[in-house]
């Protein structure tokens, strides 16, 4: 991280501590949009990230300063890992190459773990194993889990399905080396945040397809489950951040997935209609993110099919709340609470 990283860094997480009113004098005051009203630390934040990339704003805009962009952003809000929770990094054998995964082993275990497979937000086009990892070491340190995170292809090097067909590939890799990893090869749940919740629906749908065993449970945080992008919060959102209307569609059109491709339920399995028999579900959603309503009604879909269901949504936060730990107390409070959602439903499971 260069000294102009940190000294950014400094200053964002610095208003985490500041009230309500000055923020409000310092920023104005927090949107009210669908009844909800955005939490006016995030607020703050968004102000000072959108200001600094509009004073450091390149002349051209390609994938790779936006995913740089987006390194910095998770760099500058996450909240700090969890110490005790081993981490390391390996590659495993892939569909077109090898595949990294980071490894994030729980402080104690008893005999053979539960093991959580990960899949990383990022829209199919940015975000890496890095993206995630406050949010992995808390999920196995309260999980008492394997966490194993997969870095998936992306486009628009990589289009649709590709990073479908890597996390179909990488969840039956954990299950294929058990014994080598200390889990229990029935015992893997599959989870994600945006389209890494999107992945985790589509390997739960498609195990099922093919009649292998679903996973133990699935775990979907803000996910996008519709393709199509149409209809309530994808429009009354259109404008919001960090995600809006139009990174969604620059997401779809890096990716190649619009038109009969969009309908697809490898792109979009919140249209799959048949939902009896999916694994137990934890559906978080925010209330200030285009995909909020197309969560919610897959959480409701879910619930109606006979899925045991823990759906909540966090409606004072943005997409991606879980990367805003560190400069925010509603989302470090929420995306713990998400850890011990997930916690109780692999107990129960």
């Amino acid at each position: 991280m260069s000294l102009q990283d940190r000294i950014g860094r400094v200053v964002v997480r610095g208003q985490r501590r500041l009230p309500r009113r000055l923020l409000n004098r310092r920023h104005g005051t927090p949107p009210t949009i669908d009844g909800f009203t955005l939490d006016p630390h995030v607020h703050a934040y968004q102000a000072l990230i959108t200001a600094a990339q509009a004073k450091n704003a390149p002349e051209n805009v390609t994938v790779e300063v936006i995913r740089e962009g987006f390194r910095r952003m998770v760099d500058a809000g996450s909240a700090t890992p969890v110490a005790s929770v081993s981490v390391h990094d390996r590659m495993i054998p892939g569909p077109a190459g090898e595949l990294p995964i980071r490894l994030y082993h729980p402080q104690r275990t008893s005999g053979r773990a539960d093991a959580i497979v990960w899949f990383h937000q990022g829209g199919g086009v940015i975000g890496d194993l890095d993206t995630d990892h406050t949010l992995c070491t808390l999920l196995a340190d309260e999980c008492g889990a394997v966490v194993v995170s997969v870095e998936y292809r992306l486009a628009p090097e990589h289009p649709f399905p590709a990073d479908v067909v890597d996390s179909l590939a990488a969840y039956q890799w954990v299950i294929d080396h058990a014994d080598g990893l200390g889990i229990d090869g029935e015992r893997v749940a599959v989870a994600g945040t945006s389209q890494g919740g999107k992945l985790a629906a589509v390997v739960s749908q498609q195990r099922r397809r093919d009649g292998l065993r679903p996973p133990l449970a699935q775990v979907l945080l803000y996910p996008g489950l519709d393709a199509t992008w149409e209809g309530g919060s994808i429009e009354s959102m259109a404008e919001a951040w960090p995600l809006g209307a139009s990174t969604l569609l620059f997401f779809g059109a890096s990716a190649d997935v619009a038109e009969d491709r969009a309908v697809d339920p490898m792109a979009s399995p919140g249209l799959e209609q048949h939902l009896t028999g999916l694994p137990p579900a934890v559906v978080v959603t925010a209330g200030f993110d285009p995909l909020r309503d197309q969560g919610n009604d897959y959480a409701d879909r879910l619930a109606a099919a006979g899925v045991p269901v823990l759906h909540r949504c966090e409606t004072t936060l943005p997409h991606s709340f879980t990367l805003m730990g560190g400069v925010s107390k509603a989302a470090d409070k929420a995306t713990k609470a998400i850890a011990r959602d997930v916690a109780r439903l692999l107990s129960n499971s």
